[in-house]
Protein backbone atom coordinates (compact mmCIF):
# COMPACT_ATOMS: atom_id res chain seq x y z
CA UNK A 1 0.00 0.00 0.00
CA UNK A 2 1.80 3.50 -0.83
CA UNK A 3 1.56 6.37 1.72
CA UNK A 4 -1.92 8.09 0.26
CA UNK A 5 -3.40 4.62 0.42
CA UNK A 6 -2.14 4.29 4.11
CA UNK A 7 -2.97 7.85 4.80
CA UNK A 8 -6.52 7.67 3.50
CA UNK A 9 -6.87 4.25 5.71
CA UNK A 10 -5.89 5.70 8.69
CA UNK A 11 -8.33 8.93 8.30
CA UNK A 12 -11.04 6.33 7.65
CA UNK A 13 -9.98 5.32 11.15
CA UNK A 14 -9.94 8.22 12.65
CA UNK A 15 -13.53 9.45 10.85
CA UNK A 16 -14.29 6.44 12.96
CA UNK A 17 -13.21 6.60 16.13
CA UNK A 18 -12.60 10.48 16.73
CA UNK A 19 -14.34 12.87 14.08
CA UNK A 20 -17.73 11.51 13.55
CA UNK A 21 -19.90 12.55 16.73
CA UNK A 22 -19.64 14.90 20.14
CA UNK A 23 -15.77 15.26 19.10
CA UNK A 24 -16.28 15.60 15.48
CA UNK A 25 -14.77 18.82 13.83
CA UNK A 26 -14.85 17.22 10.56
CA UNK A 27 -18.76 17.59 9.79
CA UNK A 28 -20.46 15.18 7.56
CA UNK A 29 -23.91 17.40 8.33
CA UNK A 30 -25.98 18.88 5.26
CA UNK A 31 -29.27 20.52 5.33
CA UNK A 32 -30.60 16.76 4.94
CA UNK A 33 -33.60 15.52 6.80
CA UNK A 34 -34.82 18.98 7.88
CA UNK A 35 -31.72 20.14 10.05
CA UNK A 36 -29.96 23.35 9.89
CA UNK A 37 -26.52 23.02 8.23
CA UNK A 38 -23.87 23.72 11.44
CA UNK A 39 -21.24 25.73 10.47
CA UNK A 40 -17.97 25.20 12.66
CA UNK A 41 -16.19 28.60 13.52
CA UNK A 42 -12.79 27.55 12.44
CA UNK A 43 -13.49 26.52 9.09
CA UNK A 44 -10.26 25.85 6.87
CA UNK A 45 -11.84 24.53 3.58
CA UNK A 46 -15.28 23.32 2.74
CA UNK A 47 -15.49 20.06 -0.09
CA UNK A 48 -19.03 19.71 -0.85
CA UNK A 49 -20.91 19.18 2.26
CA UNK A 50 -17.79 18.60 4.22
CA UNK A 51 -16.44 21.07 6.54
CA UNK A 52 -12.53 20.92 7.03
CA UNK A 53 -11.01 22.81 9.66
CA UNK A 54 -7.97 23.88 10.71
CA UNK A 55 -8.70 21.59 14.57
CA UNK A 56 -8.80 18.55 12.03
CA UNK A 57 -5.11 19.07 10.31
CA UNK A 58 -4.09 19.43 14.01
CA UNK A 59 -5.50 16.45 15.19
CA UNK A 60 -4.41 14.28 12.20
CA UNK A 61 -0.66 15.87 12.74
CA UNK A 62 -0.72 14.65 16.30
CA UNK A 63 -1.83 11.33 15.76
CA UNK A 64 1.35 8.84 16.52
CA UNK A 65 0.97 5.91 13.56
CA UNK A 66 0.36 8.62 11.36
CA UNK A 67 3.56 9.66 9.43
CA UNK A 68 2.90 11.73 7.08
CA UNK A 69 3.59 15.74 5.56
CA UNK A 70 1.00 18.33 6.74
CA UNK A 71 0.35 18.44 2.65
CA UNK A 72 0.37 14.78 2.84
CA UNK A 73 -2.29 15.07 6.04
CA UNK A 74 -4.52 17.88 4.13
CA UNK A 75 -4.66 15.78 1.19
CA UNK A 76 -5.63 12.68 2.66
CA UNK A 77 -8.47 14.42 4.36
CA UNK A 78 -9.88 16.31 1.72
CA UNK A 79 -9.72 12.99 -0.55
CA UNK A 80 -12.24 11.66 2.66
CA UNK A 81 -14.15 14.36 2.22
CA UNK A 82 -14.32 13.68 -1.77
CA UNK A 83 -15.13 10.10 -1.33
CA UNK A 84 -17.67 10.49 1.53
CA UNK A 85 -19.70 13.49 -1.00
CA UNK A 86 -19.28 10.79 -3.75
CA UNK A 87 -20.92 7.99 -1.54
CA UNK A 88 -23.50 9.94 -0.17
CA UNK A 89 -24.68 11.02 -4.00
CA UNK A 90 -24.37 7.57 -4.92
CA UNK A 91 -26.77 6.94 -1.96
CA UNK A 92 -24.56 4.50 -0.01
CA UNK A 93 -25.75 6.87 3.25
CA UNK A 94 -29.05 5.06 3.20
CA UNK A 95 -27.33 1.34 3.07
CA UNK A 96 -28.27 -0.44 6.06
CA UNK A 97 -24.82 -1.64 6.90
CA UNK A 98 -23.47 2.00 6.23
CA UNK A 99 -25.95 3.45 8.43
CA UNK A 100 -25.48 1.42 11.75
CA UNK A 101 -21.95 1.93 11.19
CA UNK A 102 -22.18 5.44 11.43
CA UNK A 103 -24.44 4.30 14.47
CA UNK A 104 -21.84 2.98 16.10
CA UNK A 105 -19.13 5.29 15.02
CA UNK A 106 -20.85 7.98 17.08
CA UNK A 107 -21.11 5.87 20.29
CA UNK A 108 -18.09 4.92 19.77
CA UNK A 109 -16.52 8.72 20.30
CA UNK A 110 -18.67 9.11 23.24
CA UNK A 111 -17.65 5.89 24.95
CA UNK A 112 -14.38 7.29 23.78
CA UNK A 113 -14.44 9.98 26.01
CA UNK A 114 -15.67 8.65 28.52
CA UNK A 115 -13.06 6.00 28.81
CA UNK A 116 -10.25 8.82 28.38
CA UNK A 117 -11.62 11.59 30.85
CA UNK A 118 -13.10 8.93 33.80
CA UNK A 119 -11.56 5.71 33.53
CA UNK A 120 -8.16 6.39 31.83
CA UNK A 121 -6.77 8.56 35.04
CA UNK A 122 -7.29 5.90 37.33
CA UNK A 123 -5.14 3.40 35.21
CA UNK A 124 -1.62 4.35 37.16
CA UNK A 125 1.26 3.09 38.57
CA UNK A 126 4.04 4.89 40.41
CA UNK A 127 7.99 3.52 41.04
CA UNK A 128 7.36 2.45 44.43
CA UNK A 129 4.86 -0.58 42.59
CA UNK A 130 7.87 -1.33 40.85
CA UNK A 131 10.20 -2.07 43.76
CA UNK A 132 7.99 -3.16 45.24
CA UNK A 133 7.26 -6.12 43.25
CA UNK A 134 10.83 -6.81 42.08
CA UNK A 135 11.17 -6.95 46.22
CA UNK A 136 8.24 -9.27 46.24
CA UNK A 137 9.99 -11.65 43.67
CA UNK A 138 13.45 -11.33 44.75
CA UNK A 139 14.67 -14.58 44.13
CA UNK A 140 13.37 -14.94 40.55
CA UNK A 141 14.95 -11.07 39.41
CA UNK A 142 18.35 -11.69 41.41
CA UNK A 143 18.54 -15.27 39.22
CA UNK A 144 20.20 -15.38 35.85
CA UNK A 145 19.70 -18.61 33.56
CA UNK A 146 21.81 -19.39 30.39
CA UNK A 147 19.64 -22.44 28.25
CA UNK A 148 19.93 -24.35 25.32
CA UNK A 149 16.80 -24.20 23.56
CA UNK A 150 15.77 -27.19 20.95
CA UNK A 151 12.05 -26.53 18.92
CA UNK A 152 10.65 -29.56 17.33
CA UNK A 153 7.80 -30.40 15.19
CA UNK A 154 7.41 -34.51 15.58
CA UNK A 155 6.30 -34.99 19.04
CA UNK A 156 7.74 -38.51 19.06
CA UNK A 157 11.17 -37.18 19.07
CA UNK A 158 10.84 -35.41 22.40
CA UNK A 159 11.97 -38.38 24.55
CA UNK A 160 14.74 -38.52 22.74
CA UNK A 161 15.82 -35.02 22.43
CA UNK A 162 15.29 -35.10 26.67
CA UNK A 163 17.86 -37.59 26.24
CA UNK A 164 20.35 -36.16 24.67
CA UNK A 165 20.21 -33.48 26.06
CA UNK A 166 20.65 -34.56 29.45
CA UNK A 167 23.35 -36.60 28.28
CA UNK A 168 25.36 -33.65 26.85
CA UNK A 169 28.47 -36.23 25.59
CA UNK A 170 30.32 -35.80 22.22
CA UNK A 171 28.09 -38.52 20.78
CA UNK A 172 24.83 -36.89 21.93
CA UNK A 173 25.73 -33.47 20.49
CA UNK A 174 26.49 -34.80 17.36
CA UNK A 175 23.33 -36.40 17.21
CA UNK A 176 21.96 -33.14 17.65
CA UNK A 177 23.69 -31.69 14.85
CA UNK A 178 22.62 -34.63 13.22
CA UNK A 179 18.70 -33.49 13.60
CA UNK A 180 19.26 -30.19 13.33
CA UNK A 181 21.35 -30.54 9.96
CA UNK A 182 18.16 -33.08 8.64
CA UNK A 183 15.65 -30.04 9.73
CA UNK A 184 13.98 -31.90 11.95
CA UNK A 185 15.26 -29.80 14.86
CA UNK A 186 16.26 -26.01 16.08
CA UNK A 187 18.40 -25.56 18.33
CA UNK A 188 18.81 -22.21 20.01
CA UNK A 189 21.22 -20.85 22.64
CA UNK A 190 20.45 -18.60 24.79
CA UNK A 191 22.76 -15.98 27.11
CA UNK A 192 22.06 -15.50 30.64
CA UNK A 193 17.97 -14.11 31.03
CA UNK A 194 16.83 -12.97 34.39
CA UNK A 195 14.44 -15.77 35.49
CA UNK A 196 12.17 -13.37 36.60
CA UNK A 197 11.09 -12.06 33.19
CA UNK A 198 10.16 -15.64 32.56
CA UNK A 199 7.05 -15.02 34.42
CA UNK A 200 6.04 -12.64 31.58
CA UNK A 201 6.82 -14.24 28.58
CA UNK A 202 6.33 -18.11 29.46
CA UNK A 203 2.99 -19.99 30.30
CA UNK A 204 2.61 -20.59 33.45
CA UNK A 205 3.51 -24.39 33.16
CA UNK A 206 6.35 -23.30 31.30
CA UNK A 207 7.57 -20.82 34.25
CA UNK A 208 6.86 -22.78 37.28
CA UNK A 209 8.72 -25.83 35.21
CA UNK A 210 11.89 -23.01 34.91
CA UNK A 211 11.86 -21.93 38.31
CA UNK A 212 12.21 -25.23 39.88
CA UNK A 213 14.90 -26.43 37.42
CA UNK A 214 18.68 -26.56 38.99
CA UNK A 215 21.67 -26.76 36.60
CA UNK A 216 21.94 -29.68 34.26
CA UNK A 217 17.94 -30.01 34.27
CA UNK A 218 16.11 -30.91 31.23
CA UNK A 219 12.55 -29.39 30.96
CA UNK A 220 9.30 -30.04 28.60
CA UNK A 221 8.30 -30.74 25.95
CA UNK A 222 6.20 -27.68 26.06
CA UNK A 223 4.06 -26.34 23.28
CA UNK A 224 4.60 -23.30 22.02
CA UNK A 225 2.49 -22.83 18.85
CA UNK A 226 0.72 -24.92 16.38
CA UNK A 227 2.54 -28.45 15.60
CA UNK A 228 5.69 -26.77 17.37
CA UNK A 229 6.97 -27.99 20.68
CA UNK A 230 10.51 -27.37 22.80
CA UNK A 231 12.75 -28.68 25.37
CA UNK A 232 15.37 -26.77 27.28
CA UNK A 233 18.17 -27.57 29.04
CA UNK A 234 19.61 -25.47 31.57
CA UNK A 235 23.18 -24.76 31.08
CA UNK A 236 24.26 -22.81 33.71
CA UNK A 237 22.29 -20.66 36.43
CA UNK A 238 24.19 -17.49 38.35
CA UNK A 239 23.09 -14.71 40.97
CA UNK A 240 23.26 -11.13 40.27
CA UNK A 241 22.75 -7.10 42.05
CA UNK A 242 19.05 -7.00 41.95
CA UNK A 243 20.11 -3.76 42.74
CA UNK A 244 21.65 -3.27 39.45
CA UNK A 245 18.77 -4.52 37.69
CA UNK A 246 18.95 -3.02 34.01
CA UNK A 247 15.85 0.14 33.35
CA UNK A 248 15.04 -1.99 30.72
CA UNK A 249 13.83 -4.88 33.37
CA UNK A 250 11.86 -2.31 35.10
CA UNK A 251 10.69 -0.93 32.15
CA UNK A 252 8.34 -4.70 31.16
CA UNK A 253 7.44 -4.77 35.04
CA UNK A 254 6.27 -1.35 34.91
CA UNK A 255 4.04 -2.16 31.43
CA UNK A 256 3.06 -5.52 33.04
CA UNK A 257 2.20 -4.15 36.21
CA UNK A 258 0.08 -1.24 34.14
CA UNK A 259 -1.87 -3.86 31.99
CA UNK A 260 -2.61 -5.51 35.20
CA UNK A 261 -4.40 -2.53 36.49
CA UNK A 262 -6.34 -1.66 33.35
CA UNK A 263 -7.54 -4.84 33.41
CA UNK A 264 -8.70 -4.30 36.96
CA UNK A 265 -9.96 -0.68 36.71
CA UNK A 266 -12.13 -2.09 33.27
CA UNK A 267 -13.64 -5.09 35.36
CA UNK A 268 -14.17 -2.77 38.04
CA UNK A 269 -16.19 0.22 36.26
CA UNK A 270 -17.70 -2.42 33.98
CA UNK A 271 -19.25 -4.10 36.95
CA UNK A 272 -20.31 -1.17 38.70
CA UNK A 273 -22.21 0.31 35.14
CA UNK A 274 -23.71 -3.62 34.54
CA UNK A 275 -25.56 -3.00 37.89
CA UNK A 276 -26.13 0.95 37.53
CA UNK A 277 -28.01 0.01 33.85
CA UNK A 278 -28.93 -4.03 34.82
CA UNK A 279 -27.31 -5.45 32.30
Amino acid sequence: MNKYGSLILGLVFLALGIFIGSFGTIYFKGKSEGKSEEVPKDVYKKVGEVYITKTDLEMASSIPQLVASKEDIEKGIIKLALFYNEGKKLGLDKDSTVKRLMYWAEKNVVADAFYRKYVLPKITVDSTEVIKFINEHKEEFSTEIAMLTVSFQDPKLADTLKKLLRDGSYAANLMLEEFARSGKIGVQPTGYQILGLGRFALSEEEYNALRGAKKGDVIGPFQVGPNVFVVAKVVDIRKTDINKLDPQVKSIIYQFLLEKRRVEVEDSVFSALSAKYGR
